[in-house]
C-alpha cells in the first residue's frame, strides 16, 4: 500500500488534477460557426440561437425551448412569468442560484429538507402554503417529478424545476426512459463550462406551455415585442451566437459525454464501495444521472477522519475537491434572515460532502488513482488526521 502524501508518500498527481474541465470535441466547427456569425454582423439572438433552440427542444422532447444568457436568469424569468402569489418552496441542499432567483423576484422563500439517500426534494418535504414549488435535479439525479406534481396539485401550487445539472439525465415514464425538460411548468438548464452540455455560458428554458414560452421570449429581451413599447419589465437575457455555436457542437456529443461520466461514476463506486465510512448519492431505479458531479459522503465515525481532514489529505495528493453543497443555502449569510424549520438531512449531508473530479473526458485511470488515494487515507486515518492537524 502506498503511503498517503500527507504522510510523506508520493502524490497521486504530482501535477494537480483539474476538478472540472470543459470538453471540446470539434473546435474547428465551433470556430467556423463563430467566424460566420461575426461576418454576418448578427452576434446575438440570431440563427445559431434559433437552431440551438430547435435542436434542444427535440433532444429534450418538448414543444418549446427558449435560450437565455444563464440558467440563473432563466430561473428568474420563469418565476416572474408564473408570478406566484405566495411563497416559493426550494430545497436548501442546492446551489444558491436556486434561491437567488426567488429572492430577485422579491418572493418569500421556504427552505425545505431533502431525502437522505437521493439528496433530492421529496413530496413529504413540502410544507407551509407554497404558491410555487421548485424541484432541483442535484448532480443530475432526477427528482420525483410525479410525486411533486401530485403534492403541488394538492396544495394548489405551480411546479418548476431547476435542471441546471439535468442535460442528459433520464427518468422512466410509462416504461420508457425520457429526458428531463418537459416536467412542471418549465425546466431550466445550465450551459456553463462545468456542465455536461456547455455553451461556455448560457441557459435553456424548456416547456410545453406555448403562452409561457412566448412570455419568456419577450422577457429575455426587456419585454420588447419589437416595437419598443415594452409590455412589462423584462431583462437583457439574450444568448449570444458565439455561445450558441459552442452549445450546438456540445449537444451533438451529449449522449457520449453522459455515457463516459456514468462509466467514471461506476468506477468510483466500485473502487470505493468497501471503504468504511464512504457513502454515495442514490440514483432511483428507472433513472439515469448525467453525473454533472460525483460526490461522496464521509462518515467521520466510520472513516476515522473528518471530512475536512480528507479534503486536506486529497489536496496533498493533487486531487482538488469541492464542498457541494456546504454550507446549505439556509445557513448562508445571504439568507440568515429567512426563518427555516430544522432540516436535519440537509445539515448532515452538508457536513459530510466531498465532490471529486468529474469531467466528460476524465480518464478512468485517473478515477482509479483518486479512489486509491481515498482508500489509503482511510487506512491511515489516525496518522493522517494528526499530520493534517499539526499543519
Amino acid at each position: 500500500m502506498t503511503l498517503p502524501a500527507a504522510l510523506g508518500g508520493p502524490a497521486a498527481f504530482p501535477e494537480p488534477l483539474p476538478f472540472a474541465r470543459p470538453t471540446i470535441e470539434e473546435p474547428g466547427r465551433i470556430l467556423g460557426d463563430i467566424e460566420a456569425a461575426l461576418a454576418s454582423g448578427m452576434v446575438t439572438n440570431s440563427s445559431l440561437v434559433r437552431e440551438l433552440e430547435t435542436k434542444a427542444a427535440a433532444e429534450f422532447e418538448v414543444e418549446h425551448c427558449v435560450a437565455v444568457a444563464s440558467c440563473t436568469l432563466g430561473l428568474m424569468l420563469v418565476i416572474q412569468a408564473i408570478d406566484p402569489q405566495g411563497p416559493v418552496l426550494v430545497p436548501s441542499f442546492t446551489f444558491a442560484a436556486s434561491a437567488h432567483a426567488v429572492a430577485w423576484n422579491g418572493r418569500e422563500i421556504l427552505f425545505a429538507d431533502c431525502d437522505p439517500d437521493t439528496w433530492l426534494l421529496r413530496p413529504e418535504d413540502v410544507y407551509g402554503d407554497p404558491a410555487l414549488i421548485m424541484g432541483v435535479h442535484i448532480s443530475g439525479v432526477p427528482v420525483d417529478y410525479a410525486g411533486l406534481a401530485e403534492v403541488a396539485t394538492d396544495v394548489g401550487a405551480d411546479l418548476m424545476f431547476d435542471a441546471a445539472h439535468g442535460a442528459g439525465s433520464r427518468v422512466l415514464v410509462d416504461g420508457q426512459l425520457r429526458p428531463l425538460g418537459g416536467f412542471g411548468r418549465a425546466e431550466v438548464f445550465s450551459l456553463t463550462p462545468t456542465k455536461v452540455l456547455s455553451g461556455a455560458e448560457g441557459g435553456l428554458i424548456t416547456t410545453n406551455d406555448a403562452e409561457l414560452a412566448e412570455r419568456l421570449r419577450l422577457a429575455r429581451d426587456y419585454g420588447n415585442p419589437g416595437d419598443y413599447d415594452m409590455r412589462f419589465a423584462g431583462l437583457n437575457a439574450r444568448l449570444s451566437e458565439l455561445h450558441a455555436a459552442v452549445a450546438l457542437a456540445s449537444l451533438d456529443h451529449l449522449e457520449t459525454r453522459v455515457d463516459h461520466r456514468n462509466a467514471v461514476a461506476d468506477r468510483y463506486r466500485l473502487l470505493m464501495a468497501e471503504i468504511p465510512g464512504v457513502g454515495f448519492q442514490s440514483v432511483p431505479d428507472g433513472s439515469r444521472s448525467s453525473y454533472k458531479d460525483f460526490t461522496i459522503l464521509i462518515n467521520e465515525a466510520e472513516f476515522g477522519a473528518s471530512r475536512d481532514t480528507v479534503v486536506a489529505a486529497l489536496a496533498a495528493e493533487g486531487v482538488p475537491t469541492r464542498p457541494y453543497y456546504s454550507p446549505p443555502v439556509h445557513r448562508q449569510t445571504a439568507y440568515a434572515h429567512v426563518v427555516s424549520p430544522e432540516l436535519p438531512n440537509t445539515d448532515r449531508l452538508a457536513s459530510q460532502v466531498i465532490s471529486l473530479p468529474m469531467w466528460s473526458h476524465l480518464p478512468l485511470e485517473h478515477a482509479e488513482k483518486v479512489a486509491a488515494a481515498v482508500s489509503a487515507i482511510q487506512q491511515n486515518a489516525d496518522a493522517v488526521s494528526a499530520a493534517v492537524q499539526s499543519g
